[in-house]
Order: C-alpha cells, then structure tokens, then sequence
C-alpha cells in the first residue's frame, strides 16, 4: 500500500471503536498483499452475538467517478458472501454512498458515515457536512454561491457548457465555477466534452439538492392583506413592481398555478423581494398587516440572488425559475410534494 493509504488503514484501526460503536470489534488486521485486497479485515460481533468478518478497502479518494473502479477490485479481491465487503474512506459525498448500496457494498468513513446490512442485521449513521474538505473544493454543490451553478444548468440539462458562459449567465468568478465543475464531475453528474461541460444525470442532481434544501434558508414573514382574492392581490403587486421598478417573483402554489395547476385551495401567496428594505417598502405599498398566524402574503428575503435566475412573466406576474419553483414546492408541507412532482413532469420532464 502506499503511504497515504498505510496512514488511512491506520486512522480507521483506531477509529474503529467509534465508527462501529454498536458492534464488538474482536480482531482486526492490515493487508498488505496484491494490489486488489482489501486493506482492513475486521471481525465483529452484533448485538444478538453473530460473528461477521468485514472486507474493508481503504480508499484516500473515494469520489463518485472512482468508486465504481474501487467496489470492483473489492468485488473480485473478495468473492465469498461470508465476509461482508466495505468500502472505506475520509469522507463519502451522499451521491458517493448511493453508488456503495447500489453495488451492495458497505460503507465507512472517518466523518461517521455507516452503512452495513446482512441478513438480521442492519445499521446506518448519516453525516452530510464534510469535517474534511479538500482543497480547491466547495464543501457543498448546493451553498448559495455554488448552487448559481448547478441551477444555471438544470434549467438548460441538455446544454454544453463554455465555462465563460457559466461566469456570464452566474455571476460567479471562474476560480468558483472551475472548483464546483470539477466536483460535478467527480460526482458524476457531469461529464466533459469536447465542447465544454454538460449535466449526465439532471434528475439525480435535482434529487440531490432537494434533499439538501430548506426554505428556511430565505427568511420569511408573515403578513395579512385586505385583498382576499389572490388573483386581484397579484395584479395589485404586478401594478406596484411596475410602477416602482421594483424586482419581485412569486413562489410557491402560487407560481404553480399560472404554469401547472395541480393542487387548488391554496390562498397564500409568497414572491421573494430583494432585502428587508424592499420588505417594508412592499409593506406600505399594500398596506399589509403583520401576522403570527394565517397570514395570506408571505414575504421571502433571499439568501441569495440566484433565486431570480430564469425569473419571467406570465399573465404580466413575475414568477421564479421552473428549479427554484421545484425546489420551494417541494418543502411547502401544504401538500407541496404533489404539485412540485407534477410540475417536474410537466416542466421539467427528467
């Protein structure tokens, strides 16, 4: 084994009491034959006292794009089905442990992240901040710098990216987006071409930032509006952006309702305005209450200015792009998940 690789085997020895804090760990030793082996065998016990040895192949890289390489050497070093086959590493990305139980393999890694299942035995521990990101690397795809990214291109799936469309389109610096690119790729999500950058799998993308994402992250408050009917009380904020110049998109229910109808009943209507400046300059143009309960209007501050990107006009309301409207229906409990998922079919179709 090479050095990096000696060290690692060694840090997993002893973190092993940790990482496997629920099993007995009886005996543990380090390969160091063929290239194929696995590193570590590690032999437990369960709580109900069944002995399992685990195949642990240590991995200083374990991204996405090299772990198939990785689960089939550990495959072919270790056929036999009575010893349990792990693959071991710093830190696994989520996209990263789907491939491990896709492939049937377990996991470990330094940051806590567990997976093993046998027969009358199964333990998981998910850890999705990594306490060890490389250098050069965004610790999340999904952070609100990063994420102008991936949204850039999961509004255009099919398109090939030049990263200097990238910087133009996201405002990002292009020391950022070659950074967040090559992550993409290490993930597996995009692939290179002759032609620039362009997204493998869209749909596996969007799945993930879903998971990740919370609408809490744009700060919210709650208001009442005389104005009872949300069709009229939109005109009324479509008027006042007009008249004001102001930048406005409506989210939420009510955006799906002008592109795909699905879910009715919903009177609630959120739009993102640009501070809390704009916040209370909204506030006075409708004449709007604060409320603690039932509020009809809510009032979102953004995180960041990517929630605009692809915003557009339809029946003279702005409203946000299809990912953003994707990503906020999706965490509205009010139902949510039925209309988001419907518009996914109907707009974005992967």
């Amino acid at each position: 084994m090479g050095s990096a690789r000696t060290r690692l085997a060694t840090d997993f020895l002893g973190a092993l009491p940790r990482l496997l804090s629920s099993l007995t760990v009886t005996q543990t030793s380090v390969q160091r034959g063929a290239r194929t082996a696995p590193e570590l065998l590690v032999k437990v016990v369960t709580p109900a006292g069944h002995t399992r040895t685990l195949c642990v192949e240590v991995r200083a890289a374990a991204t996405p794009n090299r772990i198939p390489e990785a689960l089939r050497q550990l495959v072919q070093a270790h056929p036999s089905k009575k010893t349990y086959r792990v693959l071991g590493a710093v830190f696994l990305s989520p996209r990263a442990r789907q491939l491990c139980r896709e492939h049937g393999v377990g996991y470990l890694d330094l940051a806590g992240n567990c997976f093993l299942r046998w027969e009358g035995f199964h333990l998981e521990k998910i850890v999705d901040k990594n306490p060890f990101p490389a250098r050069g690397r965004p610790s999340s795809l999904f952070t609100a710098i990063s994420s102008r990214i991936v949204r850039a291109m999961l509004e255009e799936p099919t398109r090939v990216w030049r990263v200097n469309a990238l910087a133009a389109a996201t405002d990002v610096s292009l020391g950022h987006i070659s950074n967040v690119t090559r992550r993409l790729v290490d993930e597996r999500y995009a692939v290179k071409t002759s032609g620039g950058l362009q997204l493998a799998q869209p749909g596996t993308l969007l799945d993930a930032w879903r998971e990740s994402y919370t609408i809490e992250q744009h700060l919210g408050r709650g208001y009442y509006s005389f104005e009872r009917d949300p069709e009229q009380l939109m005109a009324r904020v479509a008027s006042v952006a007009q008249a004001h110049q102001w930048r406005y998109a409506l989210t939420s229910f009510g955006a799906a309702a002008l592109v795909a109808p699905f879910v009715h009943g919903v009177a609630t209507r959120q739009w993102y305005v640009q501070d809390s400046a704009a916040e209370q300059a909204w506030v006075q143009a409708l004449d709007l209450r604060p409320a603690e309960a039932g509020p009809n209007v809510i009032l979102r501050m953004p995180a960041d200015a990517g929630v605009f990107y692809r915003a557009r006009a339809v029946n003279t309301i702005q409203i946000v792009g299809a990912i953003q409207l994707y990503l906020d229906l999706y965490r509205d409990p009010a139902r949510g998940q039925e209309q988001a998922e419907f518009l996914r079919k109907k707009l974005l179709k992967y």
